[in-house]
């Protein structure tokens, strides 16, 4: 097993959940802090390892007529990569809930300093995108250029969890429809070049052999077509799950970050074929040393992170994993 540099980020109970670029060699990472009180979105500005305690901005969304009792940030964006969002601005997606809804988890979107002061917005599926039912859940994933990817279901009607792709520009909801597949999650977007209408997204499905694997496909946001799905399966063997969870690219393809019933964590290389479509996954198992628990909740170039338990302690801590380029 590969052994790589690991060692811990932020403080206990704070999660990781998301990463991007900042610049020179800073990123801007999200999540949520738990401590004692509610659950409260979370950015931080700094360099990947170690964290700098001077960087982390508890951000929770400021919408009118909304008491804010938890929220989340999961994956977000940069002008880096977005120029238009505007220098040393970010966009910031995830969920929250407030004490005046009928429902129980909104999706949000954050933009502008990652220190706050910026514009927040609700988005939730409309129920006219779901035959006129209550969407119970909005969990907004992740976000890149015009598009925010994530997941809802429906108010009393089981196994009704699907992924869905919201346009920001187009003001444009496209839920998911696979050939074979349900249960679909989308947990990581990337944008195959600056202003291109071409997307890699992330996440996991459950096939017709009736088990949950890694799912990556291609999304063209102009035409509205999905392309190239390919499902995974830890090792390449049947396993009871696999799911991915971040994305980012490589020369000749993309890392990715998740989990699998068969691993703590993992991440997975593939490569990018002469034809657009994806290559088997290369595999890497990880666990921290000493934990019970790891889980794969992101990814930065070659490093992993996400979070982890020890038995007999009380909580959780984030971690980062940076493994060799050599050995991926």
């Amino acid at each position: 097993m590969t052994t790589p540099d690991s060692t811990t980020i932020f403080g206990p109970n704070q999660f990781v959940t998301g990463v991007r670029g900042w610049t020179g060699s800073d990123v801007v990472l999200t999540g949520n802090s738990t401590g004692d009180g509610p659950t409260t979105a979370l950015i931080y500005v700094g360099p990947l390892t170690p964290t700098d305690s001077a960087g982390l901005y508890p951000n929770p969304p400021v919408l009118t007529g909304q008491t804010v009792t938890s929220s989340t940030f999961y994956g977000p964006d940069t002008f880096l990569f977005n120029p238009t969002l505007g220098e040393g601005n970010i966009r910031a997606v995830g969920s929250y809930q407030y004490a005046e809804s009928d429902v129980i988890n909104h999706g949000m979107i954050y933009q502008g300093p990652p220190q706050g002061g910026g514009l927040w917005t609700q988005i939730d599926v409309p129920s006219s995108a779901v035959g006129g039912r209550t969407v119970w859940n909005t969990i907004a994933h992740s976000t890149m250029g015009d598009l925010v990817v994530g997941n809802y279901d429906l108010q009393g009607v089981p196994l009704s969890a699907n992924a869905f792709i919201y346009d920001i520009a187009r003001d444009r909801w496209t839920l998911f429809d696979l050939p074979g597949c349900t249960l679909t999650t989308a947990y990581g977007i990337w944008q195959n070049g600056i202003g291109s209408s071409s997307y890699t997204i992330v996440g996991g499905t459950r096939s017709g052999h009736g088990i949950n694997q890694g799912m990556i496909v291609r999304y063209d946001s102009a035409s509205g077509v999905f392309s190239d799905l390919k499902l995974y399966s830890y090792l390449n063997q049947p396993a009871l799950v696999t799911h991915f969870e971040g994305i980012v690219a490589t020369p000749a393809g993309f890392n990715l970050a998740g989990g699998s019933s068969g691993a703590s964590a993992l991440l997975a290389s593939i490569t990018v074929n002469p034809d657009g479509s994806y290559s088997d996954a290369t595999w890497i198992p990880y666990a921290y040393p000493g934990a019970t628990i790891t889980t794969g909740n992101s990814i930065y170039q070659n490093a992993l992170m996400g979070i982890f338990a020890v038995s007999g302690t009380k909580g959780v801590q984030s971690y980062v994993a940076t493994f060799a380029p050599e050995t991926i």
